[in-house]
């Protein structure tokens, strides 16, 4: 049910003349939508959509027939599964749709002509990680303009408002590294933030960035997550089947396309990607994409660079990172980004993609390799995989069969270190483990060692003799494992056993 769900959509509407704002239930006798009070509506009693499917287009359309001025109303979608806050949000928005037009504009849905057939898919919109949520956001609907190197001006940011309004506070986002992505015109990772509207406050999980309008000001964008996309078309580019699997497996498209400018009509060359995070679709203008000549330490070829300009792949490379670390890995371009980058999961999928290759000429020219090609791909599907399609880390509810806290589940799942106070050693003793997603090798990893800091004082020497076969000199004699905390003998018989002269008795 819940995945059902997942794909469902519901219609908010405006009446343009009175203001008038609500959830849309039906269609009155002259063709107007029947509407009642977004906060207080009951999901039941919503008109459901399956989403990309051609209800809602039947709906519209039967609409905009019967009704004699169909641009009285404004419709804007809503996942059905992120109604009870998203629903409240996109609904106060609607109120004052020319304000909130950046906030609205992934949501709102455009009224099909008169003439126009049913059948016609509309572009399409983002419903509601990943989790799933409707959202605004300042890309997905154009072409990214130029890129921009320079920082923005943090004197121009309104924290105090930003704090009221959003809940957003700058030390956090200074502390977690966020706010120098967003001060270089790209998004922070997933954080909550909790809008207010009506008096009441809503708890929703977004990507943040700044936009600078052409007043000098600087405006915070929400980039809510959304449900996975039915990757039909975009831009008026119609996806086929090999873009649809690469958007969703790695997040880039991967080539080269001719996107529709919505405000001019133009044909742009454009490179694709969807947000890994919130499942938008970004694009930008293949003339702007800049590539450096150097990745980490390691100096990129100008065959190279071209190569990764048409937004293709990069065969398994060896790359030299900024901490002095080798690693190996697919690069290639990513326009949430706006830089290149190690594709999560890249070996796995580009060796996929070239199996699939050898197999299409293998049939072409008559050869079978179908035998091999399937064993291999079975052997790679046996391989643990510990992150999910978009690239985020795998939640996990046990480590070493030991159920974890919702405090560690969440350390772990959010890329930090999650210290588990009840493991084991080698030896059987009880210790203190520290569980973190390696993002090089793309698993997770356990250490005695915390890596934000040392050894826990109380496992250091639990460690030393149980782990690394080091001596303690308080307790070299003693046969039984050190237990956690442990530096001396903890009883009569070990005492006994560490006074005890080893060798042969003279």
């Amino acid at each position: 049910m819940a995945q059902e769900l997942n794909q469902e959509e519901v219609l908010i509407a405006r009446n343009n003349d009175t203001g008038q704002v609500g959830a849309v239930t039906g269609l009155n006798e002259d063709g107007t939508p029947k509407m009642t009070d977004v906060k207080s509506a009951k999901l039941s009693d919503l008109v459901k959509f399956q989403k990309g499917q051609n209800p809602i287009e039947a709906f519209l359309s039967n609409f905009v027939r019967q009704c004699q001025n169909p641009t009285t109303f404004g419709f804007f979608r809503v996942p059905a599964d992120r109604y009870d806050t998203v629903g409240t949000v996109i609904g106060d928005f609607a109120k004052d749709p020319e304000t909130n037009a950046e906030m609205l504009k992934n949501n709102k849905v455009e009224l099909p002509t008169a003439e126009q057939k049913v059948e016609q898919p509309q572009q399409a919109a983002p419903p509601t990680e990943q989790p799933a949520q409707a959202a605004a956001t300042d890309n997905a609907q154009a072409p990214v303009k130029e890129v921009k190197h320079s920082a923005i001006d943090q004197s121009k940011i309104d924290w105090d408002t930003l704090k009221e309004k959003w809940g957003v506070d700058k030390d956090a986002l200074e502390a977690s590294g966020d706010l120098r992505e967003m001060l270089y015109n790209r998004k922070s990772r997933l954080v909550n933030v909790t809008p207010t509207f009506g008096g009441e406050k809503f708890n929703i999980e977004a990507r943040l960035s700044f936009r600078t309008d052409p007043d000098g000001s600087v405006k915070l964008v929400p980039h809510f997550i959304q449900s996975e996309q039915k990757l039909d078309q975009f831009m008026g580019y119609k996806f086929d089947k090999i873009d649809q699997a690469n958007l969703k497996e790695n997040g880039n498209l991967g080539r080269i396309v001719e996107l529709t400018d919505p405000a001019t009509g133009e044909k742009v060359p454009s490179l694709i990607s969807r947000d890994r995070y919130t499942n938008e679709l970004l694009a930008i203008p293949a003339k702007d994409v800049r590539i450096r000549d150097t990745f980490g330490q390691t100096k990129l070829t100008m065959p190279e660079i071209m190569t990764l300009k048409k937004g293709l792949p990069l065969p398994p490379k060896e790359v030299v990172c900024r901490d002095g670390k080798t690693r190996t890995g697919i690069l290639q371009y990513n326009v949430d980004r706006k830089a290149v980058e190690f594709v999560p999961n890249g070996i796995h999928w580009y060796e996929k993609v070239e199996q699939a290759k050898r197999a299409a000429e293998a049939k072409k020219e008559g050869k079978g390799e179908s035998v091999s090609t399937e064993a291999s791909e079975k052997k790679a599907e046996r391989k643990p995989n510990w992150t999910l399609k978009d690239g985020s880390i795998k939640p996990l509810g046990q480590w070493n069969k030991i159920p974890l806290t919702e405090q560690q589940k969440d350390d772990y799942a959010n890329g930090r270190v999650a210290k588990l106070d009840n493991m084991v050693d080698e030896k059987g003793q009880p210790c203190t483990v520290y569980l973190y997603f390696d993002k090089e090798k793309q698993r997770p990893v356990t250490s005695l060692n915390d890596p934000r800091v040392k050894v826990a004082d109380e496992s250091r020497t639990q460690k030393a003799v149980n782990n690394d076969g080091l001596t303690n000199e308080a307790t070299k004699n003693i046969t039984d494992p050190l237990t956690k905390g442990q530096t001396q003998p903890k009883d009569d018989a070990q005492q006994k056993q560490q006074r005890k002269p080893k060798g042969p008795r003279l």
